[in-house]
């Protein structure tokens, strides 16, 4: 009997159209999924150089003050912010 459900292969670009977008929204559900699959977040889609990219700074409070996001959730949060510059411009 084969697998009926295929696991979805994974594609870079349409990732990094979807985490980078202009909507929040759409950043935000893109960056949750992403967390699910793989227990981190994309961070390495932006250029974070010198300071926090301002769309995943953004993206980062949008998840951050969602009550709903879970524990495990908030503690990645903390875990990349560990591995990024300040968080100076972060709304």
């Amino acid at each position: 009997m084969k697998e009926s459900k295929k696991k979805t292969k994974f594609n870079f670009e349409e990732l990094k159209a979807a985490a980078t977008s202009e909507n929040a929204g759409v950043r935000k559900k893109v960056f949750e999924e992403y967390f699910e699959q793989f227990e981190e977040f994309p961070s390495y889609l932006f250029d974070n150089t010198d300071t926090i990219d301002k769309k995943l700074s953004e993206t980062i409070s949008d998840i951050e003050n969602d009550p709903d996001t879970s524990a495990r959730m908030r503690k990645g949060i903390v875990q990349m912010l560990n591995r990024l510059p300040t968080r100076d411009g972060l709304v």
